[in-house]
């Protein structure tokens, strides 16, 4: 019962940290957290309070890009309140400082692509990812591409749709798994395959096009 106990515990440390109330009209005092919840209405996650979470959960890097980018961490924190909650695929940051010089590359509606590509419109509770015998596809924030998910040796595996070891995540820590939110510790940069084809365009293509010309003439 004690192991039990201290998870309860620790279960409502999280949701006081990250969830905080919104209060209606001047000389009102804000709603408890508590109260919230009890009324199956969770309140709002403050900014502080969610990049606080991620950064505690081994994600400041990623948590520091989401709140310097206007409107993709106030589209996660409306998510949360959702009826369908929300899921945050956070890279490490081992992976992520390494991808910011290419992030500062990107336009800002790339930069926003690739951060929405880390949440899903859903909490996807630990249990529900255990159940996937091979491959699952699920809708990325940004409501227009997927992910795969499927499990090799013990571990979610996650990867744009078609699936490339190039372009690859395992889920290497749970740091929440709630109703409403569920947050978990990825060991790569998701890149949306949209991005890829135009990165690799830019980069690729259209230098090899210039040389083809030059040559010619």
């Amino acid at each position: 019962m004690a192991p039990l106990a201290g998870a309860a515990v620790a279960s409502c440390m999280i949701l006081l940290l990250l969830l905080v109330p919104c209060a209606q009209g001047q000389g009102q005092p804000p709603e408890a957290p508590e109260e919230a919840w009890a009324e199956r209405q969770p309140p709002e996650a403050s900014e502080d309070a969610l990049t606080l979470l991620l950064s505690e959960g081994g994600c400041g890097a990623f948590a520091g890009l989401v709140a310097a980018m206007a409107g993709v961490g106030d589209a996660f924190r409306e998510q949360i309140g959702s009826d369908l909650g929300l899921t945050i695929l956070c890279p490490d940051d081992e992976a992520v400082w390494p991808f910011i010089p290419r992030f500062h590359s990107l336009t800002v509606d790339e930069q926003v692509a690739v951060l929405l590509y880390h949440g899903l419109t859903m909490a996807y509770s630990e249990e529900l990812l255990s159940q996937v015998h091979w491959e699952w596809e699920v809708l990325t924030f940004d409501g227009e591409q997927t992910l795969t998910i499927r499990h090799y040796r013990g571990r979610a595996i996650l990867s744009p749709w078609p699936p490339s070891s190039r372009n690859e995540a395992r889920i290497t820590k749970t740091v929440v798994d709630d109703d409403h939110l569920a947050v978990y510790l990825i060991d790569a940069v998701l890149i949306p395959t949209e991005l890829k084809s135009v990165s690799l365009f830019w980069a690729v293509v259209v230098p090899f096009l210039l040389v083809a010309v030059g040559i010619a003439l």
